[in-house]
C-alpha cells in the first residue's frame, strides 16, 4: 500500500473514531455548534489565504456557526502542510492539515486532511491566482466530515 493509500484510510479511520462520541440529539435537531478559526501555519504569503479559506470553507458546512474565540465551543487550527507546483508533471498539489479541538482544555476532537490538485496554467500571473484556489479545495476536502456528522 502506497503512503497515500495509507494516509487517506487513516485519516478516514481517525475521524470515524474520533467523531462517533460527538453526535448529540440537540445538534441533530438543527442547532448550530459554534467554532472559532485558531492559530494557522502556512509557507510565505499563504498564511492569510489559509485563514480565509477556513473561514470561508467552515461557513458553509451545516450546523457551525464561525465565531470569535471566546463564543466557540471548538478551536479549528490548520497548516499548509505541503504545497508544490510541479513543473514536469504540469500540476500543482497542495495538502492541509486541520485540528478541531475544544476551546477549553484542548481536547482533539478530529484531526482532518485534505488535498487537492490543479493543472498548471501558463504564465506565472496564472499560476498566483491558481495558487489560492487549490488552497481552498483542498481545505473544502478536509471540513467535508464535519457536514456528514452533527458535532455537540
Amino acid at each position: 500500500m502506497t503512503r497515500t493509500a495509507m494516509s487517506i484510510c487513516a485519516t478516514i479511520l481517525g475521524a470515524a473514531l474520533l467523531s462517533g462520541p460527538m453526535i448529540d440529539a440537540a445538534s441533530a435537531q438543527g442547532r448550530s455548534t459554534s467554532i472559532a478559526i485558531g492559530e494557522t501555519s502556512a509557507p510565505g504569503a499563504l498564511g492569510s489565504e489559509l485563514r480565509d479559506a477556513l473561514r470561508d470553507e467552515l461557513g458553509g458546512v451545516a450546523n457551525v456557526r464561525v465565531t470569535n474565540a471566546q463564543r466557540a465551543r471548538y478551536v479549528l487550527r490548520g497548516s499548509i502542510t505541503h504545497i508544490d507546483e510541479r513543473r514536469e508533471s504540469d500540476r500543482m498539489e497542495c495538502e492541509v492539515s486541520l485540528i478541531l479541538a475544544d476551546r477549553r482544555g484542548g481536547n482533539i476532537r478530529l484531526i482532518l486532511e485534505g488535498r487537492a490538485a490543479a493543472r498548471l496554467p501558463d504564465g506565472e500571473d496564472a499560476v498566483a491566482r491558481l495558487r489560492p484556489e487549490v488552497l481552498r479545495a483542498a481545505v473544502r476536502g478536509a471540513l467535508r466530515p464535519l457536514g456528514q456528522q452533527p458535532l455537540r
